[in-house]
């Protein structure tokens, strides 16, 4: 059984709807409010898990609070295995405010517990990787972890994932490292960061990115759907035509069930289009762990688009 191993954080979202943005010295009602477990990593493995794979683990940190304790059930409810996420005494669970404003999020995070993740840490959640496993990382952990985690899953013969997100500013240290990915899954922005080019030419920022030494980059591009491209290879897929409600878990959606494709050994195409229904799901429903579509709910998308 091919495991998937997600590396990075765990963050308790607070999720507000609301009509105009928050102003200096202002007050702004919210229309819904939402708790939420997230961060990209407890997303990510979640969606993977409701999308069938059985063999998901999680390596991150908590709190020793209410917070951590809920995360942990609620990881545990839909198949994730926990034993790897560590609980920290003197560390608070990390939290997020996110603010939605016609179906667009803005973030606020305290990253607290989750910046704690160290090489012991993920030396021993990578230690029985086999040739084959999905090793996914993103960028709610230090730097230093993300290339210590790539290396070590690549030592072991692993597929690895990065999702370089969220992507604040540009760090030529992420360049120097990119040779150990297999997959990079970047939206615009985040691929224009890392190289340093404020060009839309999607297939620009492709190329270089694979100049650098990644095998395979995948282009989030919102409504727009997707694109991948190979050396020698590229292929688009559109978005799903739904109801957009809130776009928050649309990308972890889509970078968990692309990992359970990889996961399955599924052609290009059909890990692609399944991606792309399982972010279009995430949009009809409002918060980011709340809003991650079960197997049945891709699998009936996927069918009715085929009549």
């Amino acid at each position: 059984m091919t495991r998937i191993v997600v590396i990075g954080a765990l963050v308790y979202d607070f999720v507000f709807e609301v009509p105009d943005w928050v102003a200096p010295n202002r007050a702004v009602h919210a229309s819904t409010a939402t708790m939420t477990p997230g961060g990209k990593a407890l997303n990510q493995a979640a969606a993977a898990a409701q999308l069938g794979a059985e063999d998901v683990r999680l390596v991150g940190c908590v709190g020793a609070d209410m917070l951590g304790d809920d995360m942990l059930a609620a990881l545990e409810k839909v198949g994730v295995k926990t034993r790897h996420i560590r609980r920290h005494c003197q560390a608070r669970t990390s939290i997020a405010s996110i603010v939605v404003k016609d179906n667009v999020p803005g973030f606020i995070g305290a990253p607290d517990a989750s910046r704690l993740v160290d090489a012991d840490q993920i030396r021993g959640a990578l230690a029985d990787v086999e040739a084959g496993d999905i090793v996914l990382v993103d960028f709610e952990i230090p730097q230093s972890m993300v290339q210590f985690a790539l290396e070590q899953a690549r030592a072991a013969g692993a597929v690895t994932v990065l999702n370089p997100a969220p992507f604040f500013t540009r760090d030529s240290f992420v360049v120097g490292y990119l040779h150990l990915v297999d997959a990079l899954i970047p939206n615009k922005l985040e691929a224009q960061l890392i190289l340093g080019s404020e060009t839309d030419d999607l297939e620009y920022l492709a190329r270089e990115l694979l100049a650098l030494g990644v095998n395979q980059v995948v282009l989030t591009i919102g409504e727009l759907g997707s694109a991948l491209y190979e050396t020698a290879f590229q292929l688009k897929q559109p978005a799903f035509a739904l109801d957009v409600v809130d776009t928050t878990g649309a990308s972890d959606a889509f970078v968990g069930a692309y990992c359970r494709g990889l996961a399955l050994g599924w052609p290009i195409a059909r890990t692609l289009e399944f991606a792309s229904a399982a972010a279009g799901l995430a949009c009809t429903k409002p918060g980011t762990m709340s809003s991650l579509p079960s197997l049945e709910e891709v699998q009936a998308l996927l069918a009715a688009a085929q009549k």
